[in-house]
């Protein structure tokens, strides 16, 4: 390059430097006017919207929101972010929808991961079905929410969230008394699961090393189960893939299906993922033989009531009046014998909300001594 060259190009380049300078002295002029003397924002912006759209986030919302009616797809973006932070999810979505297709990768995650935060699953469907949606965790969480398949779903990630995949490897804990694998089908279930169990072991109960839980295991695709509120929850065991891939060495099954009334039956609880932890302790207490105080169902009433004595560890059933002293009436049985339970008062097996009484504590671990020996 000769000498003439390079001064020419030196030339250029301190031009740019003092264009580029006072584009952006200009720009920050124009910006504190907007932000001091209320000039036209919307104007001041088309004047300099490199440099707006770099210091959006120090406009207030009465001015960002402006920008955002006039659909200046930053401003679009920016403002949805602001108003799902306070909580105001539906206006936002007007904003950050008009303004998709104009964000970048970056944006679009910042957006997801905005929305996850906020439990807006309808909007991340929206954002997947509308290939708005980067893949990464955002997308992984909504797989998880959405039942996708086990197998369609990074073991890597459910194993990141604390969770396990049925690829994993389950070994009883040879100090527990029982073993018993947790399960959902759902995101929402495998985070209740693991509520659930952190409760119980800060507290185990009726003592330590009697129940261990393995991590909730992600099973969806490999198991149906009912939809309704208002019945049993139940699930096909018997026709389901997951009966197979199960290992055989573990006591119980907790099985935990969105919706469904709690039970237990064969040694596999089932569980929707808004009970509360004492419904949990409830139905783990069943696991231990004990039965519902209140009224039970017809087709149970039918076998159970016509036994006698001791049916459960705070169930006797008498038909001639020969209570154990000290026990009271239960509502259990309706028909065939009548039913006696320890507690004058109402116990966790009849209202589940009472929690675990001493009582009831000294009654568990007395049934547990006894089929230990």
């Amino acid at each position: 390059m000769t000498q003439v060259n390079r001064i020419k190009l030196i030339g250029v380049l301190l031009c740019s430097l003092i264009i580029s300078g006072s584009s952006n002295h200009h720009g920050r002029i124009g910006f504190w006017n907007v932000l001091s003397t209320k000039a036209n924002v919307l104007q001041s912006y088309w004047n300099f919207p490199t440099y707006f759209s770099h210091h959006l986030a120090a406009l207030p919302n009465a001015l960002l929101a402006k920008l955002a009616r006039h659909s200046v797809p930053i401003a679009q973006y920016t403002y949805s972010l602001r108003l799902l932070d306070d909580k105001q999810g539906d206006t936002a979505k007007k904003f950050w929808f008009a303004s998709i297709n104009e964000l970048t990768i970056s944006q679009r995650k910042t957006l997801a991961k905005h929305l996850l935060e906020q439990a807006r699953w309808g909007d991340l469907k929206l954002l997947a079905s509308i290939n708005s949606l980067p893949a990464g965790d955002v997308l992984n969480h909504l797989k998880l929410e959405t039942k996708t398949p086990q197998n369609r779903v990074s073991s890597t990630f459910i194993n990141k969230l604390g969770f396990a995949s049925l690829q994993d490897q389950f070994k009883p804990d040879a100090q527990c008394m029982f073993n018993v694998l947790a399960m959902s089908d759902h995101r929402s279930g495998l985070y209740k699961l693991s509520e659930l169990i952190n409760t119980y072991n800060k507290q185990p109960e009726p003592k330590e090393n009697i129940f261990c839980f393995s991590k909730p295991i992600y099973v969806a695709g490999t198991i149906e189960c009912n939809h309704s509120t208002n019945q049993a929850a139940k699930c096909q065991w018997e026709t389901s893939l997951l009966k197979k891939q199960l290992p055989k060495n573990f006591d119980f099954i907790i099985m935990m299906p969105r919706q469904g009334m709690a039970n237990v039956s064969n040694g596999t609880m089932l569980v929707n993922s808004r009970a509360n932890y004492s419904v949990f302790l409830h139905e783990l207490m069943h696991f231990s033989g004990f039965e519902d105080e209140y009224v039970l169902s017809q087709s149970k009433q039918a076998w159970l009531c016509r036994l006698s004595g001791y049916v459960a560890p705070n169930l006797y059933i008498s038909h001639n009046d020969d209570a154990p002293i000290g026990w009271h009436k239960a509502k259990s049985c309706q028909k065939g014998g009548v039913a006696y339970k320890p507690s004058k008062n109402w116990s966790i097996m009849q209202y589940q909300q009472l929690g675990l009484s001493a009582q009831y504590r000294e009654l568990w671990l007395n049934h547990l001594d006894m089929i230990g020996e």
